[in-house]
């Protein structure tokens, strides 16, 4: 048939069937019910699917342009998208033969387009995936179509319906060119390919009340001998319990689940509604099935199919513990596919296929049993350092110092913090005056900070564990006080989400009372145990886990600078010492042996240790050394080594003069006393 005679004749069957259908809707529409004029329209098409076979003509697949062509699809769509684009998506997909959506006769065929995004749609989007792979596939690194009409899927779509409309009809020559163009496309089932490989392997264990999307098996599937198209997989989703026995209070599927749904590359190419006891095919097994997909395995590449549930927000029976009170069982019991050759191959799933494993078993927990968070230490953490008090009566600028991380659990759900608490530990310098006015001579305000939100911090009072009280003398020893935040509820931790937590502190100045409260070298120090915190999800309190420290700070009220730390070893070997440079900034600034701190070990017995200036300017005061404002001084501090030959020492620096030593300075070599 030439295809003149080919176009007119289609136009001849269409023209029947419209008048057909025009002669009977009238009064149809007065004496009908929808069943009988449904029934009426179905009649209707299959005379004309009659008159297209005897004319050999094909009304769904116009040889011009599509007629929803041209058009433009600019967003998106999936399962479940609704709208007028996904009704001119379909009309698209059904004016190419290969790509129909339905059988004629069913919702979303020729003629019958819908406005939703269903499952036979997403298998008609993969199968035009498949037609044009180089330019939808590959580009983003796809093996196997997806269902999702994306932004490849999309430009292709739009690309083909602005040419098509514009070349409209065209002569067989040009008909002939474009057919060779596509074929460069097409991706084609190769061989006679077969099933092989369907291997199972376990996802998540529990699944709570009202959690959507959750996986709870991966299939494996792979081809051999050449490539196959999956059309359809079937499933039983049962409580796996002793025959005659049910464990479950909710024994049936559709009274649990609300929706099962298969995923490949993080996108859904199918869903059940698993909710609908109608839809099972067998409802006593909990059978169900996934049909069209569309699903193309290719020879020797292994393909993931990961099936995930969404389950209802109250199941009578689920637990809050983990036990065999509530388990479910979801197993592949057959598969359906085509090879190159188009010849159908039905197989039940047993257990040589699947390694042995031919079912998983999750739990159905009750929603808030998981609800929890880990609180664990960051790298934005600050590391050790100075802090710049004012030596007079001004408050200091407000310091970060302390950051940690809270991670919610992914199936968790919400949080509600109420109390949070920080302990800090202040300490004195050794040989230094007591801080006789306790942590109130020292901070004048804590706060911490959690998704925007920041709260500031009061001293609980509390004495446990070697706690004091604010206002408890502090020494060289070392004093640790609790500090509550009070966030009242107001900060929700999600599920699956981080958070970064900062503590910061605004210090006194060194004379903030008439005798002076605290002098340089001071240091400080946080922690947290998020045991001690206030943390309501929907089942329990206190589900907060983990705990981590600050980096110790030393309290300086002189703008030096410090540096050149090192340790020598005199040849003697009775000597170990710690040498340093000052240089004062704005004011003198004192260096005293007081404000070294340091710790020391082996078995080698000292004199000392002792502070000298070895080079520079600086006047002898009590206690140490002055350097000017200006000026700059080395200094050396040394131990004297006693006992016998072959005695040990060595010692860890840690701040001096009010700052603190790098990590890498701070440990001195060991020292073997030899004097021989």
């Amino acid at each position: 048939m030439t295809l003149t005679k080919d176009i007119t004749a289609k136009f001849a069957v269409a023209a029947v069937a419209v008048a057909m259908i025009f002669s009977a809707y009238a009064p149809a529409a007065q004496a009908q019910t929808t069943e009988d004029l449904q029934q009426m329209i179905n009649d209707l098409l299959e005379q004309v699917a009659m008159l297209q076979a005897q004319t050999g003509g094909d009304v769904s697949a116009p040889a011009g342009a599509p007629a929803v062509c041209p058009y433009t699809w600019t967003r998106d769509l999936t399962m479940g998208s609704e709208g007028a684009d996904v009704m001119k998506l379909q009309q698209f997909l059904n004016s190419y033969p290969d790509l129909r959506v339905a059988a004629a006769g069913s919702a979303g065929s020729a003629g019958m387009e819908t406005m939703y995004y269903g499952p036979a749609t997403a298998a008609a989007v993969s199968k035009m995936q498949v037609m044009f792979r180089a330019e939808v596939l590959t580009p983003g690194g796809l093996v196997n179509p997806t269902g999702y009409f994306g932004s490849m899927s999309r430009a292709k779509a739009n690309d083909l319906c602005v040419a098509d409309a514009m070349t409209g009809g065209d002569t067989d020559e040009e008909e002939g060119m474009e057919e060779d163009e596509d074929d460069e496309d097409m991706a084609e089932l190769q061989g006679e390919g077969t099933l092989t490989t369907f291997e199972i392997d376990d996802e998540e264990d529990e699944v709570s009340e009202g959690e959507e999307d959750v996986p709870v098996l991966t299939l494996t599937l792979e081809a051999e001998n050449g490539d196959i198209e999956m059309s359809r997989m079937t499933f039983t989703l049962t409580d796996p319990t002793t025959a005659g026995s049910d464990d479950n209070e909710e024994g049936d599927p559709w009274d649990v689940f609300e929706e099962v749904s298969l995923w490949v590359d993080g996108d859904k190419i199918a869903s059940f509604d698993a909710s609908d006891e109608d839809e099972y095919l067998d409802e006593d097994a909990g059978e169900f099935r996934f049909s069209n997909l569309g699903l193309v395995l290719l020879e020797e590449d292994e393909t993931e199919i990961v099936v995930a549930v969404s389950v209802m927000n109250s199941v009578d029976g689920a637990d809050d513990t983990i036990n065999d009170a509530s388990d479910w069982a979801i197993e592949p019991t057959q598969v359906r596919y085509f090879d190159a050759d188009g010849v159908a191959v039905t197989e039940d799933v047993v257990d040589e296929m699947t390694a042995g494993n031919d079912s998983e078993i999750f739990d159905i927990v009750e929603e808030g049993v998981d609800d929890g968070a880990d609180l664990e230490g960051s790298s934005n953490n600050p590391d050790a350092d100075t802090l710049l008090v004012d030596e007079d009566t001004d408050d200091s600028d407000e310091f970060v110092v302390h950051v940690f991380d809270i991670e919610v659990e992914n199936d968790s759900g919400d949080l509600e913090l109420g109390d949070a608490f920080v302990d800090v530990t202040i300490t004195d310098i050794a040989g230094g005056a007591d801080i006789a006015g306790g942590a109130e001579d020292v901070i004048d305000g804590i706060f911490m900070t959690i998704d925007g939100e920041t709260v500031e911090g009061e001293a609980t009072g509390n004495t446990a564990g070697g706690r004091v009280i604010e206002s408890a003398l502090i020494d060289d020893t070392g004093m640790t006080i609790e500090y509550r935040f009070e966030f009242d509820q107001d900060v929700v931790l999600e599920g699956d989400e981080d958070y970064e937590v900062e503590v910061s502190i605004v210090f006194k100045g060194q004379d903030a009372n008439p005798t002076g409260n605290y002098v340089n070298g001071v240091t400080i120090e946080t922690s947290v145990d998020g045991s001690d915190w206030e943390v309501e999800g929907e089942a329990s309190d206190n589900e907060l886990t983990g705990n981590d420290s600050s980096e110790e700070h030393t309290l300086s009220s002189a703008d030096v600078d410090v540096t050149n730390y090192s340790w020598t070893v005199p040849s003697a070997g009775t000597f170990l010492d710690f040498n340093f440079t000052v240089e004062a900034n704005e004011e003198n600034f004192d260096v005293l042996l007081s404000s070294f701190a340091y710790a020391t070990s082996g078995t080698a017995t000292t004199a000392g240790p002792v502070l000298s200036r070895t080079a520079g300017d600086a006047n002898t005061i009590s206690g140490g050394f002055e350097v000017e404002d200006g000026e700059s001084a080395t200094f050396r501090i040394r131990w004297n080594l006693n006992g016998v030959n072959g005695d040990t020492f060595d010692a860890t620096a840690t701040s001096i003069a009010g700052r603190t030593i790098p990590d890498e300075d701070e440990v001195s070599p060991t020292v073997t006393r030899n004097v021989n």
